[in-house]
């Protein structure tokens, strides 16, 4: 079995240059840093997404062990704030599998 966190973003105007060289600069910092790379997937945008969508991506996870599960999904999650940050117009949805994660004070929680 397998754990995905599904991520997307909305907004009326598309991203800016400087937005997609900040995403795309978070994205490579947090993958790079992603101390289970050769376990589970890196974070990543899809290439065409859905005509109501800014952007859209998941990240499956690793799951041979319960402990990285936990600490992968903490780790993509405080990504996804960063990402969140550099688009803060753009209304987010982050769902571990079909479950919500919850915007917190200034960050995603499970």
């Amino acid at each position: 079995m397998s754990v995905s966190i599904y991520y997307s973003a909305m907004r009326s105007f598309p991203i800016s240059a400087v937005e997609k060289l900040n995403l795309l600069s978070i994205v490579d910092n947090f993958n790079e840093g992603f101390p289970y790379e050769n376990e589970g997937e890196t974070l990543s945008f899809y290439s065409d997404p859905s005509d109501e969508y800014l952007l859209e991506g998941s990240v499956k996870l690793p799951y041979r062990d319960e402990n990285i599960i936990v600490d992968s999904v903490i780790y993509w999650l405080n990504a996804l704030t960063h990402l969140t940050s550099a688009v803060p117009e753009a209304e987010w949805d982050v769902r571990i599998d079909d479950c919500p994660a919850s915007w917190v004070d200034d960050h995603w929680e499970m």
